[in-house]
């Protein structure tokens, strides 16, 4: 079955290979359809720098499998405001009632992690399916294509690890490290965030 559909896609790609090459010949043979051309391709880009830059805000989407995991769509370029909106999260997190949830395979401490939304082309049986996969799936460990959360770490943003402080066993403390592109850029230290009991909110 996976060589039928690889043989359909390398004729797909074949095939759109080859109109675009038709089309590039058609617009490359008269100088007008060039300048419209071009003059789309100017349009398209800046309409689009406008609409992330403008209209796309930052949104947090939590797993339906495992609920202390949050995707990031559209995440924000300024690291202050973005790692403030993850502390925000977070906290919001511990205030809720699903804290010792279903976490994925190779995260044993209680925790919150923050990746970036990704989504692979569905059509594309050898490409990996991206972090949204996780939304709906738990981690598939073998079979002919395997999905883990840690083949992920490039789209990782923030990992957030808490128990009871140590010294107040009723509020919850915890580290926060952030990355950027998956690199490990700094870590802090989060204290008195939440009453274990009461879910109480302190500054930090």
């Amino acid at each position: 079955m996976e060589v039928v559909i690889l043989f359909i896609l390398v004729f797909l790609l074949l095939f759109l290979g080859f109109l675009a090459f038709r089309l590039g010949q058609w617009i490359f043979a008269v100088k007008k359809r060039l300048v419209i051309f071009l003059a789309l391709i100017v349009a398209v880009t800046l309409g689009e720098v406008i609409n992330q830059v403008f209209f796309k805000k930052m949104e947090f989407v939590q797993s339906q499998v495992y609920l202390n995991l949050y995707l990031v769509k559209n995440p924000v370029k300024d690291p202050m405001v973005r790692n403030q909106s993850i502390r925000e999260k977070a906290i919001e997190y511990l205030k809720s009632e699903i804290i010792g949830s279903n976490k994925p395979v190779y995260i044993s401490e209680q925790s919150v992690l923050f990746y970036e939304y990704s989504k692979g082309f569905q059509f594309n049986i050898f490409q990996d399916a991206g972090t949204a996969y996780f939304l709906e799936n738990e981690e598939d460990l073998g079979g002919f294509v395997s999905e883990e959360l840690g083949m992920y770490t490039q789209y990782r943003l923030a990992e957030f690890y808490f128990d009871t402080c140590e010294t107040d066993s009723t509020y919850y403390c915890g580290d926060v490290s952030y990355f950027d592109q998956g690199e490990f850029v700094k870590e802090d230290r989060l204290s008195r965030l939440v009453s274990v009991n009461h879910k109480t909110q302190k500054n930090f």
